[in-house]
């Protein structure tokens, strides 16, 4: 990774323990989460490349980690909170702990452009639409959600 930030993101996300618990999705997700943002100083350093790297790295230490163990990985961009985030959960759960509609995709570009050129490198990101899209009706949003297998 050539972004010290994202190094550092790794560093710190690389060993933690993954909690596992098949009788209940919501501790699962939210024990295993982590969320990155980077500050407006770090923003300039991050490129796409670097976190689909951050991420293809996590997965590969959850994988180590988690042999015998049947779980899925999934990160998403928390467009709220302006942040990149992912988890585990048990497949036995057979779905996501999503309230909303999610659309899983195995194309970890897609998040990752979401996240860093469509929101953190986007100066106009959240801004208030302009006259002419508010007369325009939106489509319902749905989530997507890159989701592996691991190990």
């Amino acid at each position: 990774m050539h972004s010290t930030v994202v190094s550092s993101w790794f560093a710190m996300a690389k060993d933690d323990a993954v909690e596992i618990d098949p009788d209940n999705i919501n501790h699962e997700a939210m024990t295993n989460m982590w969320s990155f943002s980077p500050t407006d100083e770090e923003t300039p350093q991050i490129h796409a490349a670097d976190i689909v790297e951050f991420i293809d790295q996590v997965i590969a230490a959850r994988s180590s980690a988690l042999k015998g163990e049947d779980m899925l990985f999934y990160c998403w961009h928390d467009a709220q909170c302006r942040q990149l985030r992912f988890s585990l959960v048990s497949r036995s759960h057979g779905r996501l702990p999503f309230r909303r509609e999610v659309r899983e995709t195995q194309d970890l570009a897609l998040i990752v452009d979401r996240v860093v050129n469509g929101d953190w490198r986007n100066a106009h990101f959240m801004q208030a639409p302009s006259e002419e899209g508010d007369e325009q009706e939106q489509a319902p949003f749905v989530l997507p959600v890159f989701v592996v297998p691991v190990p």
